[in-house]
């Protein structure tokens, strides 16, 4: 069996940093074996488990589980994302793990990675590669970039130091200037037959400095093609012998680790200049955003943040002006092409370097899809101050309400008033026709309160056949008693009396009602509802479908 393609000790430098749980898996036959795992899945286990198959690490059902998802990403030769648990010290967790597969040569190995679905992950990982990637190649290699006829298009900073070549008398020229003519033509013949196919080209050449030493270098051509497949640019790296040869490697494996992340992430990974503008975009631009990237390439990317989130831009100018502060956590609302919009957790993250003796910076963006979380979040707000039947506003949604209406009184001299509701005789009809037929009631009986009052005018259902009624700004109390007030109760009032059809059978139920005003009965929210309750009770005595001020009560 191969070496993998990234040691352990690559791994570990990729990955224990990371908050996620990391697992580098081999297929073997109908299984797969443990490779490596990184620091944060070590809690997983009792013992290290590399060399392990799943079945020696897991129980029936999580194996079958696992190994499901794996062969999926195997057969469909694409990155899947599933939800499972696992226990960590009697805590149970939900996790989301995305699986990655990676064909090398004869060998087939999975790239898992877990996070817990009910914390938000500071997504650190992605930029950590595109900066370690971009620092590395440009601290210990020779880079240059020519077009498709091996014109020289761009040079780095160590290229120029180690040729003693300006850059400006690099650009234009082939790689014939610092040709020290110790090769043969056949050399380069094949190279570039070797390249113009599309393949890497390896091997190490000499080449002259622009004072006639010579300086050899292992060296490696890329061919770099447009989403046609055509070969657009060659990249080359070059590095000193021996010593150099090894950082190579570790470079090597960290580019292909990055390009197999970035392009099968379901992160959106972007890098700008220090306005905003885009330099790199990942694929799951094209794929989430619906963009091609040549539509974003070079564009103000902050001009996809839609309207709706716009104010967080005032907090991303704020941050790229901060020169202490290097990484920002919030949530942006993106727009896709067709104009549809997504919510995200992003992290935006300052990358600064000195290039030419001229300091620059950079932005990195990681944004993670959660716009289901969000309507989740919504739907449980909505739930906890809502009546789960009728859909009103619930007795914890009027505490927090009627603090507004308090706080109107002191502003504005007005009153306010509660309308404490109770329907008659509301137990027999679950004892007539059953309790399904009882709640179909109730959502008529909050039906027809609504429709009796004005639209500003909130009602909230305290359980059963209680409701309470908030009318703000009311002028008129004069001697105990509000026209105001009447009014809407003899609207109500009447609405009831026409009454409501459900499955042919009629009902027109009468209600009783108690009144307290603010701050005459009582200036705390507790002892107004009590006068109102008190209020209601008098009002059945009287014979029901009565109202009665809690002045008349407690006076």
């Amino acid at each position: 069996m191969s070496c993998p393609f990234i040691t352990q000790k690559q791994f570990h430098l990729l990955y224990d940093l990371t908050d996620e749980y990391v697992f580098f898996m081999r297929k073997e036959g109908n299984t797969f074996v443990y490779e490596y795992i990184n620091k944060k899945a070590e809690e997983i286990f009792t013992e290290n488990p590399q060399g392990k198959r799943l079945e020696q690490c897991f129980d029936d059902f999580h194996c079958k589980t696992i190994l499901h998802h794996y062969n999926r990403a195997y057969t469909l030769k694409q990155s899947v994302s599933y939800q499972d648990h696992h226990c960590i010290e009697d805590a149970t967790s939900v996790n989301e793990t995305s699986a990655i597969p990676i064909f090398d040569e004869e060998n087939v190995y999975i790239l898992a990675t877990t996070r817990e679905v009910i914390k938000t992950k500071e997504m650190q990982e992605s930029t950590y590669i595109l900066e370690s990637y971009r620092k590395g190649v440009n601290d210990a290699a020779l880079v240059a970039m020519t077009n498709e006829d091996g014109i020289i298009v761009m040079v780095n900073k160590l290229f120029e130091t180690t040729s003693k070549f300006k850059k400006e008398e690099l650009i234009g020229k082939s790689f014939w200037v610092v040709n020290s003519h110790f090769h043969e033509d056949s050399f380069f013949e094949q190279m570039w037959e070797t390249i113009q196919k599309g393949e890497i080209w390896r091997g190490q050449i000499r080449n002259r400095t622009k004072y006639g030493s010579f300086y050899w270098v292992d060296a490696i051509i890329i061919p770099i093609t447009n989403e046609t497949g055509v070969i657009e640019k060659y990249l080359t790296i070059q590095f000193d012998n021996t010593e150099k040869r090894r950082i190579l490697t570790e470079l090597r494996n960290i580019e292909r680790s990055f390009k197999l992340i970035t392009e099968h992430s379901n992160d959106l990974i972007a890098i700008t200049d220090e306005d905003g503008y885009l330099l790199y975009s990942s694929p799951s631009h094209e794929t989430i955003l619906n963009y091609e990237k040549e539509e974003l390439l070079g564009t103000y990317y902050l001009q996809l943040i839609a309207e709706n989130s716009s104010n967080l831009l005032v907090d991303i100018e704020t941050f790229s002006n901060h020169k202490n502060k290097n990484k920002i956590r919030t949530e942006l609302l993106l727009k896709t092409k067709d104009g549809s919009t997504i919510w995200t957790d992003t992290s935006i993250t300052t990358v600064q370097s000195t290039v030419d003796d001229e300091e620059e910076k950079w932005f990195v963006f990681v944004s993670r899809e959660n716009t289901e979380k969000r309507a989740l979040e919504e739907q449980l707000k909505f739930l906890a101050f809502h009546d789960s039947l009728t859909g009103l506003p619930n007795r914890r949604k009027f505490y927090e309400t009627i603090q507004n209406a308090i706080q109107l009184v002191s502003e504005n001299h007005a009153n306010f008033g509660i309308l404490y509701i109770d329907g008659d005789n509301f137990k027999e009809v679950n004892d007539q026709y059953g309790h399904d037929m009882g709640d179909r009631f109730l959502k008529h009986f909050a039906e027809k309160l609504v429709q009796s009052v004005q639209c500003q005018i909130e009602i909230y259902r305290f359980g059963g056949d209680e409701f309470v009624i908030i009318v703000e700004q009311i002028y008129d109390y004069i001697d105990g008693k509000s026209e105001e007030l009447e009014s809407i109760i003899q609207s109500i009032q009447h609405t009831f009396k026409k009454g409501w059809t459900i499955d042919t059978i009629h009902f027109s139920p009468t209600i009783s009602i108690g009144v307290s005003m603010y701050p005459h009965d009582g200036s705390t929210v507790n002892k107004l509802l009590e006068n109102a309750d008190v209020a209601l009770y008098e009002a059945k005595k009287l014979g029901k479908n009565n109202y009665v001020y809690a002045n008349t009560v407690h006076s």
